[in-house]
């Protein structure tokens, strides 16, 4: 027998076990160790009072965790165990996480959805309607891009993170959830580069290859902040969660294209119910 319940009272440990299982076969497989998912559950602001778990027996078999930040609601994992899949149950978990949400008096609730996951289809089912593409780029030194010039990279200078965010909000740039002002500053250690006008940006972790965020205000400016970014990375670079901007255009001219598309949906709430 399948019910519903919330996981404020299930366990780290027995959420983290669950987290690993239900996530085998996907497209991308995340298994985390038990500080690993405490740190995640911390990074997104997980409300587990308002997350849904389902259970057969005694059993946790999938969930939905629910992160609230600024009258908005963001779903970072909806998934079943293997071997309760295709019996109809990923369906009446969303509905079940949306009945939770309503209570909180959301504006919305978003989430990221690969292109060629199938649950794509059941979230518009559900309510949620695709907003916009984000792009996951993966560049190494074997993907030729040599209309990027290491020499003729926009001077970055180190930022702060006050000038940054700033001058990132003064040139309007609207990222999605994981690329938020309030989710970025939650990791630990960042470094910031800004061109010296501030209309290009960079962000990263420290010692890491992967860029959180990058953004620039014009055409103009793109291949001296990709050639930028190659130096600063030594040619090679993650980057995810890119909506079409002026560097998707630029990359996709000079044949880069995306590892995967995800779309970003919305559901919406009660828009007109919390004062902007």
């Amino acid at each position: 027998m399948f019910y519903y319940s919330h996981l404020g009272d299930v366990g780290l440990e027995e959420l983290t076990l669950a987290w690993n299982r239900c996530w085998q076969g996907y497209y991308y497989e995340m298994h985390y160790t038990v500080p690993q998912m405490q740190a995640w559950l911390e990074k997104c602001r997980i409300d587990l009072l308002h997350s849904v778990a389902l259970r057969s027996s005694h059993q946790l078999i999938g969930f939905s965790l629910l992160a609230v930040e600024n009258h908005m609601g963001w779903i970072a994992g909806t998934c079943i165990d293997p071997e309760f899949r295709g019996q109809q149950l990923f369906h009446p978990l969303l509905e079940n996480q949306i009945v939770r949400a309503e209570s909180l008096q959301l504006k919305g609730i978003q989430l990221e959805v690969l292109s060629h996951n199938h649950a794509g289809k059941i979230y518009e089912r559900v309510g949620f309607q695709k907003k916009r593409d984000l792009y996951v780029y993966r560049y190494h030194n074997g993907i030729p891009l040599t209309c990027a010039n290491l020499d003729r990279g926009c001077s970055l200078r180190k930022a702060n993170l006050s000038d940054y965010f700033q001058a990132r909000n003064e040139a309007g740039f609207h990222p999605p959830w994981q690329r938020q002002e309030e989710y970025l500053k939650r990791y630990t250690s960042l470094r910031a580069w800004l061109n010296s006008e501030g209309t290009s940006g960079i962000l990263m972790p420290q010692e890491s290859l992967v860029i959180l965020d990058a953004w620039t205000m014009a055409w103009e400016q793109v291949e001296k902040l990709i050639s930028s970014i190659l130096n600063i990375t030594q040619g090679e670079f993650v980057l995810t969660n890119q909506p079409k901007d002026w560097l998707t255009a630029y990359l996709s001219r000079h044949g880069v294209n995306p590892k995967d598309i995800q779309y970003e949906m919305v559901y919406t709430m009660h828009p007109s119910s919390i004062e902007t």
